[in-house]
């Protein structure tokens, strides 16, 4: 069964926005989005993102039940604001970006060992890694780049990356 997320609520207009932290991305309420910005049918607003911009997940209820909600994701946010041009828009985005982001990812940060992304330079590129347990990981995908012909590393330069 899918863990339930217990939101956190930020409040504009005294217009609520429910908002959780999955993997580390902010995703928000889709109808509550849809309300703050004014749309005429909130519940719509699912229909004009993608599909990796859109989910259902379940938010813990105060009672001690549970709701399937639709959320966006925060690149879904703002494509609907983008979508649905309006000047008061722009103070929504702003609001988005400056409190409710930041907010939600200072409430639930991440240990200190869990790991995170980070990147390195290689050879004039850029590789994303995984840091994790003070070792440096590179995916798979990413060894080509890394480990091109004629640009093998010397022993021990690259080896604690590949793991």
């Amino acid at each position: 069964m899918e863990t339930a997320f217990t939101p956190l609520t930020f409040h504009r207009f005294n217009r609520p926005l429910r908002a959780v932290l999955i993997d580390g991305q902010p995703w928000f309420a889709a109808k509550d989005f849809g309300l703050l910005m004014g749309h005429r049918h909130p519940e719509r607003i699912c229909r004009y993102v993608d599909d990796d911009q859109l989910r259902s997940v379940r938010f813990a209820l105060a009672n001690g039940g549970e709701e399937a909600v639709p959320v966006i994701s925060e690149s879904g946010a703002y494509r609907a604001l983008w979508r649905f041009n309006h000047p008061e828009h722009r103070n929504l985005r702003r609001w988005l970006t400056q409190e409710v982001v930041p907010l939600l990812r200072d409430e639930q940060a991440l240990p200190a060992m869990a790991p995170r992304r980070t990147l390195m330079t290689w050879e004039a590129r850029r590789v994303s890694l995984l840091e994790w347990q003070g070792e440096l990981w590179v995916p798979l995908k990413a060894l080509p780049e890394l480990v091109s012909e004629g640009a093998v590393p010397r022993r021990g330069r690259l080896g604690r990356w590949l793991r």
